[in-house]
């Protein structure tokens, strides 16, 4: 078991978060967790190969971030399984670490294990990333000998998996952004529109918009895209821009009367 040095566990994992936290903001969502992965394989003591179970926004499990297909495999086993180390740290209600010493050992998840044992895996650390009502997932950190993570291993890994949970965090949060600026911009693209169509000021203009999408039956940014986009067809004489597909609703609506 090596010595565990605190000062030397808080430069690894402040030099790791500090330059995963600064590409939160350059990179896309998959390329971070691919180098928060590639990361842990290279400051956690024992780490071979690394992956993150995700939940997605429908409540399924999917695999992210490894370079080995192997990861990949592993993590899709345990979907379909319905049972694994990583499933129970992605889906449990409460912080958790799910730490095996040995597959050939394990009986938890027999199934699961046997299949771990056939590809050659023998330990694994998985940690859930938040408290369930945030959390992101699991990050998983798998090795090929039995026993390979000490008390340092541990603790390390447990560290680094708090700044995983921050940086994935934080790239969920700015993708929710970007969507949220795109937004923001069609719809001020299509109250121009109308303000200059009708002399409507923005209010009017805005008000416009929302009647639009009452009486369509559909979102309030698609028919702000479907607007913008029918002027750049127009300007581009070309022929009228495809209408949006309607929302399913409980029935007919009924349209505003004319004024």
């Amino acid at each position: 078991m090596h010595d565990l040095d605190p000062e030397e566990l808080h430069r690894v994992l402040s030099r790791s978060a500090a330059a995963l936290v600064a590409r939160v903001t350059e990179d896309d969502p998959e390329t971070v967790l691919t180098r928060l992965c590639a990361a842990a394989v290279l400051n956690v003591p024992g780490v071979e190969l690394a992956g993150m179970t995700m939940r997605d926004r429908d409540g399924s499990l999917s695999s992210h971030g490894s370079v080995d297909p192997l990861v990949a495999e592993l993590d899709a086993l345990q979907v379909e399984l319905t049972e694994g180390p990583c499933v129970d740290a992605a889906l449990t209600g409460t912080t958790t670490t799910v730490h095996v010493e040995d597959f050939a050992v394990e009986t938890r998840w027999p199934r699961f294990s046997a299949a771990a044992r056939r590809r050659g895996v023998r330990g694994l650390l998985s940690f859930t990333m938040a408290p369930a009502e945030v959390s992101p997932g699991a990050l998983n950190l798998y090795a090929r000998s039995p026993h390979a993570f000490d008390e340092t291993a541990r603790l390390i890994a447990g560290a680094f998996a708090t700044q995983a949970a921050i940086a994935v965090y934080g790239a969920r949060r700015i993708e929710g952004l970007a969507d949220a600026v795109e937004t923001r911009d069609v719809i001020g693209q299509a109250k121009g529109i109308l303000m200059e169509r009708f002399t409507l000021d923005d209010q009017g203009a805005f008000e416009l918009l929302v009647r639009s999408s009452q009486d369509s039956n559909l979102k309030l940014v698609d028919v702000a895209r479907w607007l913008t986009a029918e002027a750049r067809s127009a300007a581009a004489g070309r022929g009228p821009a495809p209408a949006p597909a309607r929302r399913p609703g409980p029935g007919v609506r009924r349209s505003a009367p004319k004024r």
